[in-house]
């Protein structure tokens, strides 16, 4: 961890090579060292960004929002975690008028999708459906099967263009996307938890309980993932083919019923002919269905995953925040 008021230069290296640290300190990874320092900070504007997928980051949110520090985040344990922790981060952001921006962590990664809906409810419309493919990475996957290549190869091809999470595990188990689709349902209005979205997911149940080598010697854990799977390949390429025998696509469909409360994400053949089949490659689909946008549903499409696409999310983040703590200066009048 590296610490410095006056700034520090993001292509130095702090670690490794000779700095001048009379403008900076260098110790081990603190949370609440960083607090403190944060704190001390006479800094009115002072901002988080996590880059991290870790909980016990998102578990100092709170702490941070109280203390006036605004939060950017790619993290979705916070949004999409324990109701308790999830209130506890809107109280403190409401008590301290500190703001927490999360768009990166919804159904469309880097697309406008939580931002859009905030606008169209804030301007008065009524949202009934919020659904599509909200997973880059699955739908990936399940294209990169339907044009002929095994479950197994295809995770190894995601994963080698930064597609996947540090864990693969939690895309192919869904919980990536369930993530997603609480912090979605929760920026809607519903008391979501994890458990409450009914999902389907590409991991076979005889893998559920799978855990990898973590010895010196072992290979990577994509590489033993990949191995794992590949005794089960033949049961998506199956329902692949069985789809498109059948003039339909088989798509990874998540939805958002504001009407029922029912979240859910499954494996669903859809006709060719449908607007949620069109996704190429990593893109993902969001269809918003809502008083002025029926029948006919708004539909946002993009790349849906990859580091690129995110950072790119997280810095339209940045922005957005910096726009609201602009200082006006008032001409003098003599």
């Amino acid at each position: 961890m590296v610490l410095g008021y006056d700034g520090l230069d993001l292509q130095a290296d702090y670690w490794d090579a000779p700095q001048d640290s009379s403008r900076f300190t260098s110790q081990p990874a603190d949370l609440v060292e960083l607090t403190r320092f944060l704190n001390d900070d006479f800094n009115g504007n002072r901002v988080i960004i996590d880059c991290s997928a870790s909980q016990e980051v998102a578990d100092m949110y709170p702490r941070w929002l109280a203390l006036g520090i605004h939060v950017i985040t790619a993290n979705k344990k916070a949004g999409s975690g324990p109701s308790e922790l999830y209130n506890d981060c809107r109280q403190a952001q409401e008590g301290a008028s500190a703001q927490w921006y999360y768009e990166t962590t919804g159904p469309g990664s880097g697309l406008p999708v939580l931002c859009t809906l905030k606008d169209m409810v804030q301007s008065g419309d009524t949202v009934h459906k919020v659904e599509g493919i909200f997973s880059g990475t699955i739908s990936y996957l399940t294209n990169a099967v339907a044009a002929g290549l095994p479950l197994s190869e295809a995770l190894l091809q995601a994963h080698a263009l930064g597609l996947c999470e540090p864990d693969p595990r939690d895309d192919l188990t869904g919980l990536d996307v369930r993530r997603k689709i609480v912090v979605l349902a929760r920026e809607l209005g519903l008391s979501l938890e994890l458990a409450d979205v009914i999902t389907e997911q590409l991991m076979p149940v005889e893998l559920s309980d799978w855990e990898p080598d973590t010895s010196d010697n072992a290979q990577p854990l994509i590489e033993q993932l990949s191995a794992a799977l590949a005794a089960y390949d033949e049961r998506l390429t199956a329902c692949v083919t069985e789809a498109a025998d059948n003039g339909m696509k088989l798509v990874p469909l998540g939805s958002v019923d504001l009407s029922t409360g029912i979240a859910s994400v499954t494996m669903t053949p859809l006709p060719i002919s449908s607007r949620l089949t069109r996704a190429e490659a990593n893109d993902n689909i969001i269809a918003i269905s809502s008083e002025r946008y029926s029948p006919q549903p708004l539909i946002i499409q993009g790349p849906g995953a990859g580091c690129e696409i995110t950072a790119s999310g997280l810095f339209g983040d940045m922005l957005a925040l910096s726009r609201t703590l602009v200082e006006w200066t008032i001409p003098k009048i003599e």
